[in-house]
């Protein structure tokens, strides 16, 4: 008896450690995180893959703000690299759509939907202005830059943040019958 008390606490065990620390967030996963009173841009986003950013520097522009500048083919490109992992938070929420920052800045973002065709249950992806074959064109920094690497990015959730549930318990104290006292005979009229 002990022996299969032991075996199974060790499958569990085994099966818990073998389960995802981060859920891929959804229009499905939306709705259940609002639907516990979870403000949207209260969660941690995480990017799921790396994603590259790219735009040619003209030259007439002298300062770039951040990435690095790389040579190709005559150009200068600007290149700004977003690791897989990267903490990122919600900085708004729209219908469908919500915008992810993931450093400090104005117009440093990235906005994450559903896809046209999508399901309730597909991960919200990168989404850009436009596409034109594999690159999608976005705004960043307030100038255009395409995603280079990376155009079917998703964001994820830590796993933990859909069990986030406050549950308050008490214990019913229960009732007792109060003895009446009894009402003394009246004498017959």
């Amino acid at each position: 008896m002990k022996n299969n008390l032991l075996i199974t606490f060790l499958i569990v065990t085994v099966f818990a450690s073998c389960s995802s620390s981060k859920t891929y967030f959804s229009a499905a996963i939306r709705q259940k995180v609002e639907s516990i009173g979870t403000p949207v841009t209260q969660l941690q986003f995480y990017i799921d893959r790396d994603v590259e950013l790219s735009r040619e520097i003209l030259k007439d522009e002298t300062k770039v703000t951040s990435g690095v500048i790389r040579f190709e083919n005559g150009k200068n490109l600007n290149i700004i690299t977003l690791k897989k992992n990267t903490p990122g938070v919600c900085t708004k929420v729209l219908p469908d759509k919500i915008i992810i920052s993931f450093e400090v800045g104005d117009d440093k973002f990235l906005t994450f939907g559903k896809t046209k065709f999508a399901l309730d249950t597909d991960p919200y992806k990168i989404l850009a202005n436009s596409w034109i074959g594999d690159f999608g064109s976005i705004n960043y920094e307030g100038k255009k830059y395409f995603i280079h690497k990376g155009g079917n990015a998703s964001v994820m959730i830590k796993t933990s943040e859909l069990n986030n549930v406050e549950v308050s318990k008490r214990k019913m104290a229960g009732r007792v019958i109060t003895p009446v006292a009894p009402t003394p005979p009246q004498a017959p009229q």
